[in-house]
């Protein structure tokens, strides 16, 4: 038998995927355009964007965003946070689903119009898989 050959399985003891992580925050009614604690690797995919309200902004219009970048939407349109009730919303219609091709820090942004928010807060989690080396 030869020994010089490549197996046809890769070792059993060889980790072939890449690291699965999260990222989160709590966001209240008066804050604004602010970055996460964290930020996304390049490379890594968002598996999964989950917001919880846990009181309801009663904002006069409730836009509760994230972007890549101050004041952005790319990871979490208005449209799809729904603060304005309690409850879990898990968004996935942001434009930025595909591999991030830099290091990227998410900024979370809450905006109202009309009657100012008195209340309200919502825990939002980012589940992402980091390109594997």
């Amino acid at each position: 038998m030869a020994t010089n050959v490549n197996p046809t399985k890769p070792p059993v003891r060889s980790l072939l995927h890449g690291q699965v992580g999260e990222i989160r925050t709590t966001v209240a009614f008066n804050d604004a355009n602010r970055p996460m604690s964290a930020a996304f690797p390049a490379g890594a995919q968002i598996l999964s964007t989950t917001i919880t309200v846990t009181q309801a902004f009663n904002g006069g219009t409730n836009a509760l965003t994230v972007g890549s970048a101050p004041g952005g939407n790319d990871l979490v349109a208005a449209g799809d946070s729904a603060v304005g009730n309690v409850g879990v919303k898990r968004p996935d219609t942001a434009t930025a689903l595909g591999r991030l091709a830099a290091d990227t820090v998410p900024y979370v942004n809450y905006a109202q119009t009309g009657a100012a928010a008195t209340q309200g807060s919502a825990e939002i989690v980012f589940t992402y898989a980091a390109q594997r080396a």
